[in-house]
């Protein structure tokens, strides 16, 4: 705890910098289309498709919007709408071009439009129910928070929105988590929502991490293949899944409302 405070309050400097430039909309496009650049070549899109903990999240979305024709997916990035929803009733919004581009390249057979969540170009009540994952933390101040949850409730009566629950989100290190969540404080700002604690099937593992963050280790010959061969067993031991369970439980909160 001592540790998380301290490295909170030495991060606040850098983390106003970036939140001053991402105000300005030429930065914050270039910033996320870059951003989806590295998460590509460090091949992060490609464990999406095969972690058991982000596979686990596109279900808990995919059934929410199984019986709704229009679903609108608001910051849907490059990859999760082929996972959750995959048909032309679909639409998606991202801020970022480079994304929206990833993600059609992936089979996405819905529409996809570039614009700002916190002012989505349709009519309201467009769509039989929104979704939003991994993207409330990111926004740059409460007065834009609150613009974007008005806009969901403007688009649709039926909304899930899932973010990092901040028991687990503060040990991710990136700098563009400007909110941290609590299931308390999510009520708050959600009062006529259901707020649930999503546990994940416990798979985030060393060899997990180490292959996003060093994707060239793999392919040094000989080396690469021990070292995860190591990996491999540690992360298959019983004091390895233990300490992940202790690591990353409810690690999400789902945020729900339904309204017939």
């Amino acid at each position: 705890m001592v540790i998380r405070l301290v490295r909170d309050f030495l991060e606040q400097p850098a983390k106003k910098k970036l939140r001053r430039l991402l105000t300005k909309e030429a930065f914050m496009k270039t910033y996320y289309d870059e951003d989806v650049i590295m998460s590509e070549s460090k091949g992060f899109y490609n464990l999406q498709m095969k972690d058991e903990n982000w596979q686990n999240i596109f279900r808990v979305q995919a059934r929410f919007c199984h019986n709704y024709k229009k679903v609108l997916d608001v910051g849907c990035g490059p990859y999760e709408l082929v996972a959750i929803r995959n048909d032309e009733s679909v639409i998606g919004i991202d801020v970022s071009k480079v994304a929206l581009k990833k993600l059609k390249s992936y089979g996405f057979r819905g529409s996809v439009v570039q614009a700002e969540i916190s002012h989505i170009p349709f009519h309201d009540l467009s769509f039989d129910c929104v979704i939003s994952n991994q993207v409330i933390e990111h926004l740059l101040s409460k007065e834009t928070l609150f613009c974007t949850i008005n806009e969901l409730r403007r688009l649709s009566k039926r909304i899930m929105i899932i973010t990092p629950n901040a028991a687990y989100g503060r040990k991710i290190h990136d700098p563009t988590h400007f909110f941290f969540f609590t299931t308390r404080s999510l009520k708050k700002l959600l009062p006529d929502f259901k707020i649930y604690v999503a546990s994940p099937p416990y798979e985030q593992t060393l060899k997990y991490y180490l292959q996003y963050d060093s994707p060239r280790l793999r392919r040094i010959p000989i080396i690469g293949n021990v070292i995860f061969g190591l990996l491999t067993k540690i992360d298959a031991s019983t004091t390895s899944k233990w300490l992940n369970k202790k690591l990353w439980p409810g690690s999400n909160l789902v945020a729900v409302k339904r309204s017939t």
